[in-house]
């Protein structure tokens, strides 16, 4: 039970961090230090940290440090899900958390976020966390995760059409 937790809990938080920093990104108006500014960067930096947390208790405590089994788990869950057995999501997942927590921690320095990689970094995150909830997971993740998708397309929806970039993203670069 402590393991499940261990392993669970963070990555339930990494979602929350990821959900309440995007919906904060897509109403935060570039005011310099904007409360939405604030609320991206820092759910965004502790969601980072917590998917972190959640890979180091999954390979230490799902796959005892063993990076051949953790390909391995990664090919049956894909082969189940899609049909396809590929191990290789486990670098997905390394670059995932490797690119949101570089981010992530350059916005808490620069103390705004950076215009010519958010968009970027925004949509792969989010295609990430949309196959790793969506069509990978069941049950109260995935509706959960449907739900909150379906509020940041809302969100987007709203913005004017002036604050939308050709890449999906906010044209904005301050808060």
């Amino acid at each position: 039970m402590i393991r499940d937790a261990m392993v669970y809990v963070p990555v339930w938080l990494a979602l929350l961090g990821w959900f309440t920093g995007s919906l904060a990104r897509f109403c935060d108006r570039g005011e310099p230090q904007s409360k939405a500014g604030r609320i991206y960067r820092a759910s965004w930096f502790i969601g980072s940290l917590m998917i972190v947390l959640h890979i180091l208790a999954s390979y230490g405590l799902v796959h005892d440090w063993s990076h051949q089994a953790a390909i391995e788990a990664t090919a049956e869950e894909s082969e189940r899900v899609t049909g396809i057995r590929a191990g290789w999501g486990v670098y997905v997942n390394f670059a995932f958390a490797t690119i949101w927590l570089a981010y992530s921690i350059a916005m808490i320095v620069q103390r705004f976020r950076m215009e010519a990689v958010d968009g970027f970094v925004f949509w792969f995150t989010a295609a990430i966390v949309f196959f790793a909830t969506v069509v990978f997971e069941t049950g109260l993740v995935r509706f959960s995760s449907i739900a909150g998708f379906f509020c940041l397309g809302i969100a987007w929806l709203r913005l004017p059409r002036s604050d939308r970039d050709p890449h999906l993203g906010s044209s904005r670069s301050g808060s």
